[in-house]
């Protein structure tokens, strides 16, 4: 007789939630983005910790 598997298996979307990842970068993120302004040369210094945040948000399975 073959067992009954029950809850074994998870479903495919078992990933976090956006806003439950990469917090860190989310805030370096964000700290830049309100003391510089979100257009022009502000943005452009936020760059890399924007770029660095899309990359950590891709490891999880996000596109930003």
């Amino acid at each position: 007789m073959a067992e009954a598997t029950g809850n074994d298996s998870k479903p495919a979307e078992d990933k976090p939630k956006p806003c439950c990842v990469c917090k860190p970068e989310k805030e370096v993120r964000d700290q830049c983005l309100l003391f510089n302004g979100t257009e022009g040369k502000g943005a452009e210094k936020c760059k890399e910790f924007i770029e660095k945040y899309k990359e950590c948000m891709k490891g999880y399975g996000f596109e930003i």
